[in-house]
């Protein structure tokens, strides 16, 4: 229910709760010292980080995080106060699976064993939308569009350029109807950092002819034209694009090219995760319950990510530079 002045009292109060809960640094410190998988999964137990019943042992804490991350959706499912919202954070799987189904049809090969159960659709109800685009079964023109461009495509790599341009054009238009300036501005950003993790990548392949315009999104700040005329300027010239000094942040905080280069995608969560700080000072609106679930979403990943290095016997030093910074002021 949604009282007056943006204020969504069991949503807001919810993510008040929930937001408290989010680990501290001090607690990722205890987890960087267990020595061990199980000693780490001792220290989540001891939290009850995973909210259930069952202890998480080196057997069964994958499937506990999955369980997790089920968990995470249906909560902001069920307290989200514009489908849009929770729409937002579940398109990223949709678009995964719906290049399972592009590259099912192109290879003529099965994919269900790599689908990812957290979109808005079933791989059922994806299917059903790739028979016929007048249908739009999805119930998104931007969306239906663009998948079916994928699946015209004989390029196996292709069907990735055009869903990742669709991702980003559906996310601008749902972070639209929700009316919140703030946050198609971060979408606005989140494009552009994809745009510069793009130009990264094109040069580290040697700048392949064609790879950075496939790869390219429209929807941040400046357009494809823009781009060009500072990447293809030559020595210097890359400098002086207006992006270069908006993310000056990024630049800095990597201690030198080869870590800027190696650890772009970490640098790139931190700036964002900071951008969201912001939201920890307002109480009400649908800007802390977003930022909320991005941060959580965030936080899970880290966890994935320690417990996988514990796994593998990683040292400290190289789980660390691995993971995103936290949640907090």
């Amino acid at each position: 229910m949604r009282a007056v002045n943006g204020i969504f009292p069991y949503a807001n109060t919810i993510i008040c709760i929930e937001d408290s809960a989010l680990l501290k640094r001090f607690q990722y410190d205890i987890l960087y010292n267990a020595t061990g998988l199980q000693a780490a999964l001792d220290e989540l137990n001891k939290i009850n980080y995973f909210r259930t019943y069952a202890s998480a042992n080196t057997d069964n804490y994958s499937v506990i995080l999955d369980g997790l991350m089920r968990d995470t959706f249906d909560l902001m499912e069920d307290i989200s106060p514009a489908e849009a919202l929770w729409r937002l954070f579940a398109l990223y799987y949709d678009i995964h699976n719906m290049k399972l189904i592009a590259k099912e049809r192109l290879s003529g090969k099965r994919l269900d064993n790599l689908a990812i159960p957290y979109g808005s659709y079933s791989l059922r109800t994806i299917r059903s939308a790739a028979v016929r685009e007048s249908d739009d079964i999805l119930g998104n023109e931007v969306l239906t569009k663009g998948f079916f461009e994928a699946l015209g495509t004989k390029e196996m790599y292709d069907i990735d350029f055009i869903l990742d341009k669709t991702y980003f054009r559906t996310l601008k238009k749902l972070a639209g109807l929700l009316g919140i300036p703030g946050i198609v501005g971060f979408v606005t950003e989140k494009t552009d950092l994809f745009n510069i993790s793009a130009y990264f990548q094109s040069l580290a392949a040697g700048n392949p002819k064609g790879y950075f315009e496939k790869a390219f999104s429209d929807q941040g700040s400046y357009t494809l034209s823009d781009w060009l005329l500072y990447i293809d300027g030559g020595p210097g010239e890359t400098e002086k694009f207006p992006l270069w000094q908006k993310y000056k942040p990024i630049w800095e905080a990597a201690d030198s090219r080869r870590q800027l280069f190696e650890e772009l995608d970490v640098l790139i969560d931190n700036y964002l995760i900071e951008k969201t700080k912001i939201c920890k000072l307002t109480a009400f609106g649908i800007e802390p319950i977003c930022a909320y679930f991005f941060n959580k979403f965030m936080e899970i990943k880290n966890i994935r990510i320690l417990l996988a290095g514990k796994k593998s016997g990683y040292s400290t030093e190289e789980i660390r530079k691995r993971m995103r910074i936290p949640y907090e002021l």
